[in-house]
């Protein structure tokens, strides 16, 4: 009985230690965007930021993950992106929607 406990305590740290830096990683990169966005006013750099962002925290993700709006003089981005959570018996998918919004120049 003392080892099933064992094994179920170590299963549960083991995805809290998987899910963290995963959650973590997602609201830096989503704070990122909302300043990013307030930041740069060109929408094409804009583009270009975030994915170099994604990139440095190791997010997978493209070109059409982003979808920028413009309306009137305010454009909106809108980041969907997916993190894999590897729990080496199991591998889970956690799906995040980042928005952001500016004024735009261009």
């Amino acid at each position: 009985m003392r080892a099933v406990k064992f094994a179920f305590v170590l299963a549960g740290l083991l995805a809290v230690f998987r899910y963290i830096p995963a959650y973590y990683y997602a609201s830096e990169f989503e704070n990122f965007v909302q300043n990013e966005v307030q930041r740069t006013r060109i929408k094409g750099q804009v583009r270009r930021d975030i994915l170099d962002k994604a990139k440095i925290y190791s997010l997978r993700l493209n070109d059409d993950d982003i979808n920028i709006t413009t309306t009137g003089a305010v454009f909106r981005v809108a980041v969907d992106y997916q993190v894999p959570v590897d729990l080496f018996v199991y591998s889970h998918k956690l799906k995040f929607h980042t928005i952001g919004a500016g004024l735009s120049i261009d």
